[in-house]
C-alpha cells in the first residue's frame, strides 16, 4: 500500500511540474531561434561575401573555430574596426592582415554589441544543413509523365490546393506570357531554365528554404510534398522546351491590304464582265481609294523596313539601367569602357559585373535569382548572350570614337534618356535623315577641342562668330558612312 502511494505521488508530482518544464523549454528554444536567425541575418548580410564557415579560405580565412582560436571580446574590436586596429599596431590584428595578402577588411561599426553576440553564437553553433531525404528522383530534368506535367501545371497556376490545404497562383508572380514591361520576379521559363542548367538552382531546397526576404514573405507557411516539387519540376521540364508564349497582336494593316485588294478585284471584274453595279463610277471610286490606300501602306512598309524604332527585347537577364544608370548614377562608360576609342561601345563582360556584385548579392525587387545568372555564367565559362537593340544596315558605317571620343556626344542623345528606362528600347529610327539632320544642326567646338587643333579655317571662322556644324567636316557626304 505504501508503495502504491508513493507511485501514485510521483504521478501526481509529474503531472503539476511536467507542464512546467515544457514551458521552460519552449521559452529556451524560443529566446535561443530568433538569436541564432539574426546571427544568421547579420552573417549573410555582411560575411558570406568573403568568409566560408568551414575551414576553407574565400577572400579571408574560413571561420570555422574561430570562437575558440581568438578571444571573443578581441573578436567583437576586430570585426567593427579592423583597420582601426591594424593602424594602431594591434600584433594580432597586423597579423591577421598580413596573412591574408594585406587585405582590408570592411568596417562594420554599425553593428551593434547585442548583434556582435549574435553573429558570434551563430558562427560559434553552426552547423551544416544535412542533407534532405526525399521520396523521389530529385536528378531528374526529362522524361516525365503527362499527368505529372499536367498535376505540375494545375498546381502552379493555382487550380488544384496542395496537400497541406494552401493554393497559390504562381503564374500571379512568374509569368509565361511575354509582356513589354520588366517583371522583376523570374518568368516560368527563367526557372526551368536555372534549374536545369549543370549547376543551376536546386528547386527541392529552395520551395522548402526560400533563398530571398520576398520569396520567404510570398511563400510564407507554404509546406510541398516531395511528390508536389517533382510535378512542378515536370511541369517546368516542359516550359523550359516550349519558352514563353508572346500576344499576337491584331494584324489590321494586313487585313485592310487584303480587304482592298479584293474588293478592287471584284469592282474590276464587275466593271468588265458582271456588270452587277449600275454606275460605274462606284467601281471607279473603289478602285482609286484601294490604290491610294495600297499605295500608302507599301510606302510606309518600305520606308520602315530594316528600322527597328522602339524594339524593346526581354534580356537574358533582367538588368535596368533605371536602376544602375538613373539611380545608383554609374557612369555609362564604365561598363561600356571602350565607347571613347573603339567603333562599338562593347558589352560589359560578367566579370566586370561582379565587381559590384560580389558584394550586393540580392536585388531590392529581384533577390538573387538575376544575380545568380552572373555567378553561373563566371563559373561555367560561357558569356551571356545579350539582345543587341540597336543596329544599323552593314553598309553604313557608324564609329562610337568618332561620336563620343572626338564629338563629345552624349548617349543620350542617340539612345534617349535610358537612365530612367528599366527595359532599354530604341528609341530613334536610326533612319539616314535622322542622321543628316543631326549632322546639319549639331555644332562642334571647335576652339576646345584638341581633336581640331590643325583646322585652321575651322579657328577663324569660330573666332568670327560663326556656328560650325558636322556638315563643315563631311558629315552628310555619302562616302563618309557609304565606302
Amino acid at each position: 500500500m505504501h508503495l502504491q502511494a508513493s507511485n501514485k505521488q510521483k504521478l501526481i508530482t509529474f503531472k503539476l511540474t511536467a507542464p512546467l518544464i515544457l514551458l521552460m523549454a519552449g521559452l529556451l528554444f524560443s529566446s535561443v531561434s530568433p538569436a541564432q536567425n539574426k546571427g544568421k541575418e547579420i552573417f549573410e548580410k555582411n560575411c558570406v561575401i568573403c568568409h566560408k564557415l568551414t575551414e576553407e579560405k574565400l577572400v579571408g580565412p574560413g571561420l570555422k573555430g574561430i570562437t575558440e582560436k581568438r578571444d571573443k571580446a578581441w573578436l567583437k574590436k576586430f570585426i567593427p574596426a579592423s583597420q582601426d586596429m591594424v593602424k594602431a599596431g594591434d600584433k594580432l590584428a597586423v597579423q591577421v592582415f598580413n596573412e591574408n595578402m594585406k587585405i582590408p577588411m570592411p568596417d562594420h561599426k554599425f553593428l551593434s554589441d547585442d548583434d556582435l553576440d549574435q553573429l558570434l553564437t551563430y558562427i560559434e553553433t553552426y552547423k551544416p544543413a544535412e542533407a534532405v531525404k526525399v521520396s523521389v528522383d530529385i536528378a531528374k530534368k526529362d522524361g516525365f509523365w503527362r499527368d505529372e506535367i499536367v498535376r505540375g501545371e494545375r498546381l502552379f497556376a493555382g487550380v488544384i490546393p496542395f496537400e497541406k490545404g494552401t493554393t497559390l497562383n504562381c503564374v500571379s508572380c512568374h509569368a509565361i506570357i511575354a509582356t513589354d514591361s520588366l517583371n522583376f520576379n523570374p518568368s516560368a521559363v527563367d526557372l526551368a531554365q536555372a534549374w536545369q542548367e549543370p549547376n543551376g538552382t536546386n528547386l527541392y531546397q529552395v520551395l522548402r528554404e526560400p533563398t530571398s526576404s520576398k520569396m520567404a514573405e510570398v511563400h510564407k507557411g507554404l509546406q510541398l510534398s516531395d511528390k508536389e516539387i517533382y510535378d512542378i519540376s515536370a511541369y517546368l521540364s516542359k516550359v523550359g522546351k516550349d519558352g514563353m508564349t508572346w500576344e499576337k497582336t491584331f494584324p489590321a494593316r494586313l487585313l485592310l491590304f487584303l480587304f482592298l485588294g479584293l474588293l478592287m478585284a471584284w469592282a474590276l471584274a464587275d466593271l468588265i464582265w458582271f456588270r452587277k453595279v449600275k454606275y460605274r463610277v462606284i467601281h471607279v471610286l473603289i478602285i482609286i481609294v484601294g490604290l491610294g490606300v495600297h499605295g500608302t501602306l507599301v510606302i510606309q512598309e518600305g520606308i520602315n523596313l530594316g528600322r527597328t524604332k522602339d524594339y524593346m527585347p526581354d534580356q537574358p537577364i533582367k538588368f535596368s539601367h533605371k536602376v544602375h544608370a538613373g539611380q545608383n548614377k554609374i557612369d555609362c562608360k564604365y561598363c561600356h569602357s571602350i565607347a571613347d576609342y573603339s567603333k562599338s561601345a562593347g558589352i560589359p563582360s560578367a566579370n566586370l559585373c561582379l565587381n559590384c556584385h560580389k558584394v550586393v548579392v540580392a536585388g531590392t525587387r529581384s533577390g538573387k535569382f538575376e544575380i545568380k545568372k552572373i555567378q553561373r555564367a563566371v563559373e561555367s565559362g560561357k558569356p551571356i548572350e545579350w539582345v543587341r537593340i540597336h543596329k544599323l544596315p552593314d553598309h553604313a558605317f557608324f564609329s562610337h570614337a568618332q561620336h563620343v571620343g572626338v564629338g563629345k556626344v552624349e548617349c543620350q542623345t542617340c539612345h534617349g534618356p535610358v537612365e530612367t528606362m528599366d527595359l532599354v528600347k530604341q528609341v530613334s529610327d536610326l533612319s539616314m535623315g535622322w542622321c543628316v539632320n543631326c549632322h546639319r544642326q549639331t555644332g562642334i567646338q571647335a576652339t576646345t577641342n584638341k581633336y581640331y587643333e590643325g583646322f585652321k579655317a575651322l579657328h577663324d571662322d569660330a573666332k568670327a562668330g560663326k556656328k560650325i556644324t558636322a556638315e563643315r567636316l563631311g558629315g552628310i557626304d555619302c562616302s563618309k558612312c557609304h565606302y
